[in-house]
């Protein structure tokens, strides 16, 4: 090697640099530097983030990031790690990555996961050696707005039909004049999250943090679609839209417990994507756990094709 590796801690400063770094390595996902901002400052977890540096220049970035240890029983931490393109080689990866690894165990992760695109042959086989083992993995599907658009309006219609037949009524979170959209909503929404297929325990979103995400710069309160059947909000869905670079995506769809089943998620995302057609976006992005079985069927439905897969991984 031409030198040795340094790690510097940094702060969310170099979020542009990490986003740089992945859209050049994975030009397939695209990262915007301000959502990679915001994503590097959740006040959720616990992070330590590091820039990789050798010969005095930044080649690379290791991040761990963990809930707080006393809001969680399973002391699991994730680990992120990557090298600029040129110095991407097994070596210097690996390096890397068991520096990752060592900080989120010297922190008390009894368990450390990380994720990696199931193409990413580099990644795969260092952190195989490291002892890491596949644990989840995540779908992720395009659907291209332009060739679908017909058939999306169809669809819609009936959706809108089954809502109403139901006493459901789908709109905007803007839209909804109820002063208590914000509470009602947030309830639907941690309700979700505990639904969601993981590996380990997670903490709902605090109400500060879900009232952050409602004014993240990728999401507008007039493009996040909620159901509501009489007082309650039971379904929300919203497209994140990149303020910089990158892919229009699904950033979250959730329905109340009591009304799955009934065609609400379907009703909204198909909302979501019409509103993004109106708007002249070509394609729209999601990704979704491959045990979701519901979603997975809704997406296929809509017309969305798998483009990728990325594998979560796990080290106990």
């Amino acid at each position: 090697m031409p030198g040795e590796l340094t790690y510097r801690p940094v702060g969310v400063e170099v979020a542009a640099f990490i986003a740089d770094l992945h859209t050049a390595n994975f030009p397939q996902e695209p990262l915007d530097p301000v959502l990679v901002g915001r994503w590097l400052s959740d006040p959720m977890r616990e992070w330590e983030r590091f820039q990789v540096e050798l010969d005095g220049g930044p080649v690379g970035y290791a991040f761990t990031a963990h809930f707080p240890w006393d809001r969680v029983g399973a002391r699991h931490a994730t680990v992120f790690a990557d090298l600029l393109l040129d110095r991407r080689h097994a070596e210097l990866l690996k390096a890397v990555y068991e520096f990752a690894d060592g900080r989120a165990r010297a922190s008390g992760a009894a368990a450390t996961r990380t994720y990696i695109f199931e193409s990413d042959l580099v990644a795969h086989r260092v952190t195989t050696e490291l002892g890491f083992r596949p644990d989840r993995r995540e779908r992720y599907w395009e659907l291209d707005l332009r060739a679908n658009a017909s058939r999306l309006r169809e669809l819609a219609g009936r959706s809108r039909s089954r809502m109403r037949e139901q006493g459901v009524e789908i709109l905007t979170f803007a839209a909804d004049p109820d002063p208590d959209r914000h509470a009602k909503t947030y309830a639907t929404s941690t309700e979700g999250e505990l639904d969601v297929p993981r590996t380990g325990e997670h903490v709902p979103d605090s109400m500060e943090k879900f009232l952050d995400w409602l004014g993240s710069p990728g999401i507008h309160e007039d493009r996040v679609w909620i159901a509501r059947d009489a007082d309650r909000v039971v379904g929300l869905s919203a497209l994140s839209y990149p303020p910089v670079r990158g892919i229009v995506n699904t950033d979250w769809t959730t329905v109340a417990r009591s009304h799955r089943g009934r065609g609400v998620a379907r009703a909204l995302k198909l909302e979501t994507v019409l509103q993004a057609i109106d708007l002249g976006v070509d394609r729209v992005r999601t990704d979704n756990d491959s045990a979701n079985a519901p979603i997975l069927h809704i997406n296929a439905e809509m017309g969305y094709t798998n483009v990728f897969d990325r594998l979560w991984l796990l080290k106990l």
